[in-house]
């Protein structure tokens, strides 16, 4: 009888746990946007979701829907595994992308509490259930289901089945990916190897689109009739042996399962979506297993490395400390004082960007994208656009940097404010590394274009540098002031973190589109009135206005974080 008791005592407790958690995470989420600044995060967070969401249904979820219907209105069903393979790889990689749920708290605190382990796993599972990259593939699976069910009539009830347990299995992957992940990059070297692999795999995958795309070879398969036998024999002989390893993956296998329905072979079809079934109760088992040694106390943290960690941060506070003498002496003018802190923070910007795979991939990748499309649009009458584009692309890599300069700077932020330094000098430094970066890039793509395209004029190319620098200077006006007062802490161990808040972004956006719209009409108007020289001056203006402002307004970032030290603080030492 006692044993009952406590068992419907437990069941009822954890009811209320999850209940109490469910609560303390809404209460804890609207009161965010009571601060200061909030009510613009809701709006620029709402905004950004509906164009997402609206971004991922016409591209994503309605071309799932799409090619289902097709493929089942033709009778080939056999070949529905492949729309079944995309939806999971366009899952894991919006996932690499854009990133996991941002959360109110760390759920690593609650098993300071009475909690069971079982209960943990449930609530460390159902935290990051609602991803964007879920959400999306979730809704992709539907409209598998739905694609079938309009060609099929008769198969609904059977997609509906498969494709729920489908979708089941890929979030439940998903979720067990990112846990084992979050413990592989819990030191910086790890992180490193592991985005380099992602680095590469994405650069190929755009490589092979736009290689082999009819899209992009004049409509026809160009390059793929340009293999030779013996590498069309191998890449034959290659997928032939793969063939039987995938077959026994969850996208092949619900594949299998609607065919089997389609022939009306229902013991087969529970079959086959019961080994699917059995693959998420897997990712579910491997995913437990995580979660019991992180409830059992695991902390993943990079612990402070040997005697070179330490030699090298020695010496990049010499100059601080030496600076700090010399101005206490007299010695040092306040012009070379300023010289050396922004010295010294350019040395430790440069560490951050070099370990931090995601800003270089945003600097990589376009370069990429120029080295594949500069040869295929050289002849075409649109080439004139390839330079201006390519910068303007660039910038969307570049701009938003500075709209979280101390992400990345946590509970260290407050050191500023006890140093004897300036913040006008900490904001300078990190923005010259961001124009510095912006300058290597455009003149990186101007090599290239040079090389594979033809020289760009010389009034597009005066145009293109004097906008890229008017723009990126008013963008760090605004980023400056919005990197003090809603920064967002980076956890480089966690796996792909977002860079800014969702306003932030959706400012930094915004500015370079506009700016961006406006210099395109500029451009096309001087190009058909054949006076491409017309827009040096007015660019030249445009830049001259851009820094003007800026320099201006680092006169008065001293006394703007002194006014918002708190929110600062607030955000970038919490624990996470």
């Amino acid at each position: 009888m006692s044993n009952v008791e406590r068992t419907a005592w437990t069941t009822g407790q954890t009811r209320a746990q999850f209940a109490a958690i469910a609560w303390l995470r809404w209460r804890m989420t609207a009161n965010s946007f009571r601060r200061k600044g909030g009510a613009g995060e809701l709006i620029g967070q709402v905004v950004l979701w509906l164009l997402l969401l609206l971004a991922l249904a016409l591209v994503f979820v309605l071309g799932a829907g799409a090619g289902a219907y097709a493929l089942a209105l033709r009778g080939r069903l056999d070949r529905i595994a492949w729309v079944l393979w995309g939806i999971f790889v366009v899952c894991q990689l919006l996932n690499i992308q854009m990133g996991q749920t941002a959360t109110t708290f760390d759920p690593t605190q609650l098993i300071r509490f009475p909690l069971r382990r079982e209960t943990y796993v449930a609530i460390r599972l159902f935290f990051g259930m609602l991803t964007p990259a879920n959400v999306t593939g979730t809704l992709m699976a539907a409209a598998v289901a739905v694609g079938i069910g309009v060609a099929v009539p008769g198969l609904w009830l059977y997609a509906v089945v498969v494709m729920a347990v489908f979708a089941a299995t890929n979030v439940l992957f998903s979720r067990m990916i990112f846990a084992w992940v979050d413990r592989w990059l819990s030191t910086r070297r790890a992180r490193e190897i592991f985005t380099g692999v992602i680095f590469a795999v994405s650069l190929g995958i755009q490589w092979a689109n736009f290689t082999f795309n009819p899209a992009y070879n004049h409509g026809h398969w160009a390059r793929v009739q340009g293999i030779s036998p013996q590498q069309m024999e191998f890449a034959t002989r290659l997928l032939e042996r793969t063939k039987p390893w995938l077959a026994v993956m969850p996208p092949e296998l619900a594949g299998t399962s609607l065919m089997r329905a389609r022939h009306a072979e229902v013991a087969s079809f529970a079959g086959y979506t019961l080994a699917v079934a059995m693959y998420g109760a897997m990712f579910l088992l491997v995913f437990a297993l995580r979660m019991r040694t992180e409830f059992a106390g695991e902390s993943l943290s990079d612990a402070a490395g040997g005697g070179p960690r330490r030699a090298a941060a020695a010496k990049t506070a010499r100059p601080a400390a030496r600076d700090g003498a010399n101005a206490a002496s007299g010695v040092e003018a306040a012009g070379s004082r300023a010289s050396a802190v922004i010295a010294t923070m350019l040395g430790k910007e440069i560490l951050y960007v070099r370990r931090h795979m995601g800003i270089l991939y945003g600097l990589v990748m376009p370069i990429f994208l120029v080295l594949i499309f500069a040869g295929k649009f050289a002849a075409r009458s649109s080439s004139v656009w390839i330079f201006p584009g390519a910068v303007a692309y660039t910038l969307l890599a570049i701009a938003p940097l500075s709209y979280n300069s101390f992400g990345y700077e946590a509970a260290g932020s407050q050191l500023y404010f006890l140093a004897p330094v300036r913040m006008r000098d900490v904001m300078l430094a990190k923005n010259l590394l961001s124009f510095g970066m912006a300058l290597a890039e455009v003149l990186l793509i101007f090599m290239i274009i040079s090389y594979m395209a033809g020289v760009p004029s010389l009034p597009t190319t005066l145009a293109a540098g004097l906008w890229a620098a008017g723009t990126l200077a008013i963008n760090m006006i605004f980023g400056n002031r919005r990197s003090i007062s809603t920064p967002k802490k980076v956890n480089p161990q966690r796996m792909a973190n977002k860079q800014t808040s969702p306003l932030s972004a959706f400012i930094a956006l915004g500015v370079l589109l506009a700016s961006a719209g406006v210099a395109a009409g500029l451009f096309g108007l001087c190009l058909w009135m054949r006076q491409m020289w017309a827009m040096v001056p007015v660019f030249a203006i445009f830049a001259a206005v851009g820094v003007g402002l800026y320099v201006q307004s680092l006169g008065s970032v001293d006394q703007y974080a002194m006014d918002h030290r708190e929110e600062l603080f607030l955000e970038l030492c919490k624990q996470s």
